[in-house]
């Protein structure tokens, strides 16, 4: 793998490990122990977004707003699948019958297994951020779709990291049969 793409992977993880800190040790401790929507991989309910939503408090919104959505999670999405695109197309290269595929082929590959999670991670925030600042009202369906975004979010994080792990699995036994 080259030198960007693990750097490209080295500051993912990093970026991710930061957020996780932001959320544990900022956020969590503003809203007594309860989790941002976005850190419940198995949804929420609007009842939930809303005990979050007022243990938040108004400068804790204007926070989360700013450095969580307006920042950090913004940038974590794009951050993400560049790494593992890049990591997957490197890996899946490796293989003689992918090489030999039409540059196209070799880009769209990877690409759809990355797009889907991106595509629902910037929903979630958006729609998460607009119900923080009244944009969107907090009902049932505007929570409903913000939580099903969040399900579909860690569905298609995790079917991606699945298929690199895969992929690089492939990729090794290929290599000790050669």
């Amino acid at each position: 793998m080259s030198t960007q793409t693990k750097a490209l992977i080295a500051l993912a993880i990093v970026w991710f490990a930061a957020m996780a800190g932001m959320h544990v040790f900022w956020f969590e401790d503003m809203t007594g122990g309860l989790r941002a929507p976005d850190s419940r991989p198995w949804g929420y309910s609007a009842a939930d977004f809303e005990a979050w939503q007022a243990a938040l408090s108004a400068d804790g919104r204007a926070a989360f707003l700013r450095w969580h959505s307006g920042f950090a999670d913004f940038v974590f999405p794009w951050l993400l699948m560049a790494a593992l695109f890049f990591a997957m197309r490197e890996t899946l290269g490796r293989f003689p019958r992918f090489a030999h595929l039409p540059r196209w082929t070799q880009v769209a590959v990877p690409l759809a297994l990355v797009a889907p999670y991106g595509l629902f991670d910037v929903l979630e925030n958006g729609l998460v951020a607009d119900m923080l600042t009244g944009a969107v009202p907090v009902s049932d369906v505007s929570v409903g779709l913000a939580s099903a975004y969040t399900l579909l979010k860690w569905s298609f994080v995790a079917l991606a990291l699945g298929a690199f792990l895969v992929f690089r699995l492939a990729a090794a036994r290929n290599a000790r049969k050669s």
